[in-house]
């Protein structure tokens, strides 16, 4: 019979030691617990103590699950109700919660109307911009179904031709269905685009796209409107193809491409529109090649070529300022959603408290590879000038480049109450400046050269604008004829003391 052999005391002290260490690893979560607990004798309360190397490997970053997102203490200065945007699941109420986070299910997507066809409905419009119930898109062409056409403005009023912008859209891009018609062509399924929709048509996009988007959609959120406000979800753009050029051939080289323009930088809609999902040529074409209808629950269209047909001496983009009601802040929750974002000031300009600075922003393009600039000397001395007067504790001054980083140029601007700038594309984001009764918009212009996008766009947010034709001004009652100007890089003169003498006339002003 085999003898049993028996452990001597350095073994099962081996042994014990594994088992407790094993034990301590497999339960590594509740050990820490444990020997952080700061009521045990020897433990130290303070975290930065010895937290050197786990603040390195860490950061400051906090976990909590009640948070959307984790949350880095910069964003944690201020409260919730200080308007926080970084939002806290425990803090929003639920009727909000559905607001934000919907309550679409994952079988929510199609739906089987059998012979009930769903009917389009006329919800506002004007032409170039219009708001629309039940539209169905099916292999590319976007229908109305309605047994009483003459209710519907033209299609011509509608949209237009994707290949042309001066002409009415071809059927196989829009067309008009009867309820008998569009049973035998759609059939009686098909797929369901829930909530609001917004669908840009030009394939050349403006730069205030979103901001007319939003004018029109805000027509429905007025106290005489019966029709339900919806934030937008998702931005279409047909005809806008994600990237520019030939899409290069899969076994070549690789190289890097650049983004279609959408009218906007691709950081706006993802901070002030942060709900808005964009899509391109390439997404719809998904949608088309799918074969099966698709019925947009509420769709608003903007097509500055049908504006255009009809806009008469109003910029298109601005038709909706003009035929259709809003609320005076119908602009400020964008503005402010930017402005949040950024970490700026978002509250309205109170500039009579005598606490707060007037904030002058210069939109340089002395950096552009192409279009006007200032002449080189006008452009020094009106930097000098602008330095003298931030010299006065009455007023913050900022000179950023229209070619620079987006957040240092919109930071700038959400601040500002007045803004200036050579004419052209980089002043469209002067709309996010914070309106007072003595925020302006000062635009320099070539002599006998004249556009009246960014007077119409500032003007709709109740923001003084003043032309300039070197030292000749202009305000609203004695505008000049509208004259287009070159894409070459032409230079602008103007007188910097006229200009400073304008500022500090209008902010002494009662």
């Amino acid at each position: 019979m085999a003898r049993l052999y028996s452990l001597n005391r350095r073994e099962i002290t081996l042994v014990l030691f594994s088992i407790i260490i094993f034990l301590v690893f497999y339960n590594f979560d509740a050990t820490s617990d444990f020997l952080a607990n700061p009521n045990l004798p020897g433990i130290s309360s303070n975290p930065t103590a010895d937290g050197g190397l786990d603040m390195d490997i860490y950061g400051d970053w906090v976990s909590d699950e009640k948070h959307i997102s984790s949350v880095h203490e910069q964003q944690e200065k201020e409260d919730a109700s200080e308007g926080d945007i970084w939002l806290k699941t425990d803090r929003i109420p639920e009727a909000q919660k559905q607001v934000i986070f919907g309550n679409i299910g994952v079988n929510d997507g199609f739906m089987h109307w059998g012979k009930d066809i769903p009917e389009t409905r006329i919800v506002k419009h004007v032409a170039g911009f219009s708001i629309m119930d039940n539209v169905i898109m099916c292999n590319g062409t976007i229908f109305i179904v309605t047994d009483s056409p003459s209710s519907f403005p033209s299609l011509d009023s509608i949209a237009s031709s994707a290949d042309n912008s001066h002409e009415a859209p071809l059927p196989k891009e829009w067309d008009m269905l009867s309820i008998e018609q569009a049973r035998n062509i759609l059939g009686s399924y098909g797929g369901l685009i829930q909530g609001a929709s917004w669908l840009s048509y030009d394939a050349v996009p403006s730069n205030y796209t979103l901001f007319s988007l939003w004018r029109t959609h805000s027509s429905l959120n007025t106290s005489t409107s019966p029709d339900p406000f919806r934030t937008p979800r998702r931005l279409f753009f047909p005809n806008v193809p994600t990237y520019k050029g030939i899409r290069p051939d899969l076994n070549g080289p690789i190289f890097r491409r650049h983004r279609s323009d959408s009218g906007f930088h691709p950081y706006l809609p993802k901070a002030a529109f942060p709900m808005l999902g964009l899509m391109y040529k390439e997404d719809w074409e998904d949608y088309a090649l799918m074969e099966v209808p698709f019925v947009f629950e509420r769709l608003v269209v903007a097509d500055f070529g049908a504006a255009a047909r009809l806009a008469n001496d109003v910029p298109p983009f601005a038709l909706p300022f003009v035929g259709l009601d809003a609320s005076k802040e119908w602009w400020e929750p964008i503005r402010q959603n930017l402005a949040k974002f950024l970490h700026v000031n978002h509250r309205a300009q109170n500039l009579d408290s005598g606490r707060e600075k007037t904030v002058v922003t210069y939109i340089s393009r002395q950096d552009a590879t192409s279009g006007p600039r200032l002449r080189k000397a006008d452009h020094d001395a009106l930097v000098d000038a602008l330095e003298t007067l931030h010299e006065s504790n009455d007023f913050e001054v900022n000179i950023v480049s229209s070619e620079g980083p987006w957040a240092e140029r919109l930071s700038a601007v959400a601040q500002s109450n007045v803004v200036m700038g050579v004419y052209g594309d980089s002043l469209a984001d002067s709309v996010f400046m914070r309106a007072s009764g003595r925020s302006a918009l000062m635009e320099f212009f070539p002599s006998d050269v004249f556009i009246r996008d960014a007077e119409t766009a500032v003007r709709s947010l109740g923001i003084r604008y003043i032309a300039w034709w070197n030292d000749q001004r202009f305000e609203t009652d004695s505008l000049p004829p509208v004259t287009l100007g070159s894409d070459l890089a032409e230079e602008v003169q103007i007188d910097p003391a006229s200009v400073v003498h304008a500022i500090l006339d209008m902010v002494t002003r009662t």
